[in-house]
């Protein structure tokens, strides 16, 4: 650890319930060697973690890791350097820093079943918030990422150790969510991490644009934009597809499935946690329905909401049922206030429990 770790930016009354903020700063190089030196240990940890979930030999992870790299190198060198320096940072492999920030496209590969997260956008409040949903032994290492740029640029995401990117948002004003999804379909594009991250690091929303028109399709994913003028965006990609919803006046939610291409979604296959999504979905449908999302109260109400208990939107730790002896649930709850620029963070599966402000 260094003195670029603390508990948190603000207090809490809790203080076990805090997720560790780093901070880092500089161009590419400098922020990602700060990052590896900063994180050293728990990036050995996630590697353990995605190590046991990927379960493949070592040699097809270096060379899965080494075809996102040379994709990500050709969209977006910036963070390609980033991410090379978080290895020469952190001294673990180069391929296993690139396999984390693919790890979502290699896990599909591999048919891991993961059920994360339940999202909303709510734009008469413009917040962007969702639960992520994932592995126990993930959440004393998730971490919030505070990365200002040489021009005062700043992105606050959080994200796992090694990541450059996940859930956050950015001093231009754009927010960012995530949804795991699953496809049989070929996943040979620019990481959903590392896309996600460029969308923070982007300067206005039409570099943001510009963005999503060049990075094609090739991933498996559910990415949530918002900005600060109040418009919200559904984005699913299937691997070779991309459907979209924009919405300034009507609430998007979303789970673990796919929904935006109608009909054509029905030639994806229903994995084992199709029930799963649905029944998540289906209740948040009905929570807005009946209360609505329209205040920030009533969108932390809906990430708190146990209405289904087999399959709670705020999930307590569990038993996987297609990860045997790995316990999921709500690693932590994000509530982005776009009009305020600030994240709020609950960290672990307690509605009751405490949040930390974080302000961008």
């Amino acid at each position: 650890m260094t003195d670029r770790i603390a508990n948190s930016s603000t207090s809490t009354s809790n203080a076990e319930q805090r997720m560790p903020v780093v901070t880092v700063a500089g161009d590419a190089t400098a922020r990602g060697r700060q990052h590896g030196e900063a994180l050293r240990e728990f990036i050995a940890d996630c590697i353990t973690i995605y190590d046991e979930t990927f379960k493949l030999p070592d040699a097809e992870v270096a060379q899965r890791a080494g075809h996102f790299e040379a994709v990500t190198r050709s969209w977006n060198p910036t963070l390609a350097a980033e991410i090379d320096a978080i290895a020469e940072g952190s001294g673990h492999p180069h391929h296993w820093i690139w396999a984390l920030n693919a790890r979502s496209e290699i896990m599909s590969y591999t048919g891991v079943e993961a059920s994360e997260c339940t999202s909303v956008w709510s734009p008469t409040t413009n917040i962007l918030a969702q639960n992520w949903d994932w592995m126990a032994s993930l959440e004393p290492i998730t971490f919030v990422l505070d990365a200002t740029h040489e021009d005062g640029h700043r992105v606050v995401t959080v994200t796992e150790p090694g990541i450059v990117g996940k859930v956050g948002m950015s001093s231009a004003g754009t927010a960012v969510g995530l949804n795991f999804l699953l496809s049989p379909e070929p996943l040979d594009g620019v990481p959903v991490h590392v896309l996600l991250r460029a969308l923070l690091d982007a300067r206005s929303n039409d570099d943001v644009e510009r963005l999503l028109e060049t990075v094609g399709t090739g991933r498996s994913a559910h990415v949530f934009l918002a900005d600060a003028s109040g418009r919200g965006s559904s984005i699913e990609y299937t691997g070779t597809e991309m459907w979209r919803r924009d919405s300034r006046t009507d609430p998007l939610l979303h789970t673990n499935h796919f929904v935006n291409g109608g009909a054509a979604c029905a030639r994806l296959p229903q994995g084992a946690n199709a029930d799963n999504s649905e029944a998540r979905f289906d209740r948040s449908e009905e929570f807005v329905a009946e209360h609505g999302v329209d205040s920030e109260s009533t969108v932390r109400s809906l990430l708190d909401d146990r209405g289904n208990e087999e399959f709670p939107i705020c999930r307590p730790w569990a038993e996987s049922p297609t990860l045997p002896g790995v316990d999921t649930g709500t690693v932590c709850a994000i509530v982005m206030r776009l009009a305020d620029s600030e994240i709020d963070i609950r960290l672990g599966p307690d509605p009751a429990g405490s949040w930390q402000m974080h302000r961008v």
